[in-house]
């Protein structure tokens, strides 16, 4: 009796727990919609919470104020690219040249730059400089990415003797990337067309820096 009462509540707090991170999930996804329509200057709880559809106090509840909130997204949005980024990469072979086609497919993949996460990411971005902890999360991530490439870029690099180039390539790579994300987000341009030529911008770059393992 009491074993069974047990694990009747053990299966209680596991479908509570489930529809919890279902419902942080949501919200998560409400602010980043918010976010991507309002920018961070002068968004509020109940922004977030009209667009989730939910009282101010569920959002309350699970991220108590606005600044854990607004970083959860962040981190929510961060771990997306990560996911994506690992699920590809895991499958991408050992050859450098396959590895930095992939990474660079995910860097204008839709579930990383589409236009909804791209305004996201700008917002963030552009708040670093005064948000010590946007600051330390974006540049976690663009320092674990830029070392990705810089890797990737020295082992190819190595085949050809021009170990000394290796690093100005991955930075000019990585700054292209960059200017792209921006470019493409200031214009509004950013539709699959848009990803695609900036994905084969990148792969131009590398066909210059690497003739004989990117074709032009």
């Amino acid at each position: 009796m009491v074993a069974g009462l047990m694990v009747e509540k053990s299966k209680e707090k596991k479908k509570i727990t489930l529809r919890s991170e279902l419902r942080r999930q949501q919200l998560l996804e409400a602010g980043l919609k918010a976010i991507a329509r309002r920018g961070l200057t002068g968004i509020t709880i109940n922004d977030i919470a009209e667009e989730a559809q939910v009282s101010y106090g569920v959002i309350a509840f699970h991220f108590q104020n606005k600044e854990r909130m607004l970083l959860a997204v962040l981190d929510h949005l961060v771990s997306q690219y990560e996911a994506v980024c690992a699920e590809a990469m895991a499958g991408a072979g050992e050859d450098p040249a396959e590895r930095l086609r992939t990474l660079i497919a995910v860097d204008f993949d839709a579930r990383v730059a589409k236009t909804r996460y791209l305004a996201v990411w700008m917002a963030f971005w552009a708040e670093a400089g005064r948000v010590p902890a946007y600051r330390r999360r974006c540049t976690e991530l663009k320092d674990g990415a830029r070392e990705m490439m810089r890797a990737l870029v020295a082992e190819l690099a190595a085949r050809h003797d021009r170990s000394a180039e290796a690093a100005q390539i991955a930075d000019e790579l990585y700054a292209i990337t960059d200017g792209i994300w921006l470019s493409n987000h200031v214009t509004g341009r950013n539709g699959p067309a848009a990803r695609r030529a900036g994905a084969q911008a990148c792969l131009g770059y590398l066909a210059r820096a690497f003739p004989g393992d990117f074709a032009p």
